[in-house]
């Protein structure tokens, strides 16, 4: 691995606090009868660092970010290791997938990779919640495959949207920023 830069770290914190920015100012919460979800937009900036800073460093910033906004959030606190290690595999799977070798923007692998990371994110935040409910808390079958469709609903539009916005914002930062 290179050598971390001012500028690459510099992008990591900025990119770690736009997740904490748009998880928390950006969302709308959804109470239900099993629990709390929400819709958000950090999961936008957690592809982007991704797809922008690369799969390590891209991973670092939407773990961390992401685990901060769990850190300060009482309903989110004890999830705050288990976010980094998802948000990261989010980051890194699009950021693996995305590596721009040729140096041109190619718009079909962005939302490939954005996909796939979203995808990645999806599956391991899912068997979160199941193992959660199911194994720890011991709720039964039915209540904790309501919550796992509940929430796999809600995870599935803000996926979608995230891809969306992250590939039509990507697509100006390669042309114009250097990244690397």
């Amino acid at each position: 691995m290179k050598k971390l830069s001012t500028q690459k770290l510099v992008y990591m914190a900025l990119f770690a606090a736009l997740v904490y920015i748009f998880s928390r100012f950006f969302q709308i919460p959804i109470v239900t009868p099993l629990g709390q979800t929400r819709f958000h937009l950090g999961n936008v900036f957690c592809l982007l660092g991704g797809l922008l800073l690369g799969p390590i460093y891209g991973g670092i910033s939407a773990g961390v970010g992401s685990a901060l906004f769990d850190l300060f959030d009482p309903v989110y606190f004890t999830s705050a290791p288990i976010t980094f290690i998802t948000k990261f595999a989010m980051a890194f799977v699009a950021g693996m997938i995305y590596k721009n070798r040729d140096k041109l923007v190619n718009t079909q692998k962005l939302v490939i990779a954005g996909v796939l990371g979203q995808i990645t994110y999806v599956i391991l935040y899912l068997g979160k919640t199941f193992i959660k409910n199911r194994l720890i808390l011991g709720l039964t079958m039915e209540a904790t495959m309501a919550e796992v469709i509940q929430k796999g609903s809600v995870s599935m539009v803000n996926a979608v949207i995230s891809v969306i916005v992250a590939t039509i914002v990507a697509i100006p930062l390669l042309k114009a920023v250097k990244f690397e």
